[in-house]
């Protein structure tokens, strides 16, 4: 049997005043491809399809229009939900399974024979985005820890693969030791989130892991990463497809996908001939991220902003300055970049002269979680 493990698709990104649909519209057209070429029995998509709770009209479609061709190539899509989907609105592509061959697991079952999936002498099973007030209240304790929470759930799915020839975990979550891009949701990939690998039963044969941007092993488990470069956090990092065949040894082959629009950012120093950066600036292809240090005291920066625009038009995507004593000036956070959990621990530091408590710490990203959750399910 032949599966390819695909995750964080993120329907809907844009970046700035640029939508990134036809970034993945890219990267599905090479998944279908790739689906037909190695004769793909099972996708396997680990969560955030979409970038926001409630994705635009277009975003959908092209997410439906993905899903039908994959149908009509004879293959079955497991889907799962991701922290940045609506529960409810991937639930509604259950009614799908009727008509093509779409699996969908929307949230974390409260019966957890109910989450998995059989396929022959396979069986997925799928964890769609612990939250944990849901997983709170799927009879666990309240007073245990998020991470404790999950490794019990993880371990009452498992019981119910036990029986099948080739076990699958698909998961949407964060483990300990992965590598982040930035790109990912600061709230849900802390220390808090993070679950220990020998928390997952050991029983499965492969770990398929959404949630977290850049493609990586770690020990028996994968994170496909997503599929195109999302912001700039993700420039020059490479994006894959894991192809997974099971037969009596497991193997595990990664896919390279083609970039569309990479993603650059171009650092201009004041002291550089400018004319030299204009011309070599014509010669680059993808989107932009130009940061240029100066003087804030000279007149020919916006000459030089206006100058880039022109040259870089509709793929200049930010213009940042840095001024040269910016290391001696007051700490500030760029609202696309923001990380809530250290500007939180930076003006608790700057106003009470103090590090806060780990446990306050933890109470804060409760906080944000629930404010998530409450986001999603509105």
């Amino acid at each position: 049997m032949r599966l390819l493990h695909i995750s964080d698709l993120h329907a809907g990104k844009s970046l700035g005043r640029i939508n990134r649909n036809e970034d993945l519209e890219y990267a599905l057209n090479q998944v279908i491809n790739i689906c037909k070429e190695e004769k793909v029995d099972v996708l396997l998509i680990a969560g955030d399809i979409y970038d926001k709770a409630n994705p635009d009209h277009e975003s959908q479609d092209m997410i439906l229009d993905f899903l039908t061709k994959i149908h009509t190539e004879g293959i079955h899509t497991v889907l799962i939900a991701g922290n940045h989907d609506s529960y409810d609105l991937i639930r509604s592509y259950k009614h799908l399974r009727r008509i093509a061959r779409l699996h969908v697991v929307d949230r974390p079952c409260k019966d957890p024979k109910d989450c998995i999936l059989g396929f022959g002498d396979l069986s997925v099973a799928c964890v769609p985005y612990p939250n944990e007030r849901l997983l709170t209240h799927l009879h666990e304790n309240p007073h245990r820890s998020y991470t404790e929470k999950v490794a019990n759930y993880l371990k009452a799915v498992a019981k119910h693969v036990e029986s099948a020839r080739y076990k699958v975990l698909l998961a949407h979550l964060m483990v300990e030791n992965a590598k982040i891009s930035g790109t990912e949701r600061q709230s849900t990939v802390g220390e808090f989130y993070a679950v220990k690998l020998e928390h997952i039963p050991e029983c499965f044969d492969y770990i398929a892991l959404g949630h977290v941007h850049r493609y990586q092993r770690i020990n028996r488990a994968y994170y496909s990463g997503s599929l195109y470069q999302i912001d700039f956090s993700e420039k020059g990092m490479e994006k894959f497809a894991n192809l997974i065949i099971l037969e009596d040894e497991l193997q595990v082959r990664p896919i390279k996908l083609d970039i569309k629009r990479e993603l650059h950012e171009i650092k201009v120093d004041h002291r550089e001939n400018f004319f030299e950066v204009l011309e070599r600036l014509k010669d680059l292809r993808g989107l932009f991220k130009v940061i240029l240090t100066a003087d804030m005291r000279d007149s020919s920066i916006n000459v030089k902003k206006k100058q880039i625009e022109e040259v870089l038009g509709n793929s200049l995507v930010r213009f940042e300055i840095q001024p040269l004593d910016q290391d001696n000036s007051e700490r500030w956070y760029k609202p696309q970049s923001i990380d809530l959990v250290s500007a939180y621990k930076d003006y608790y530091e700057r106003f009470l002269k103090q590090k806060p408590s780990q446990e306050l710490i933890k109470e804060f990203i409760k906080l944000l979680e629930r404010a998530e959750y409450e986001t999603h399910t509105a």
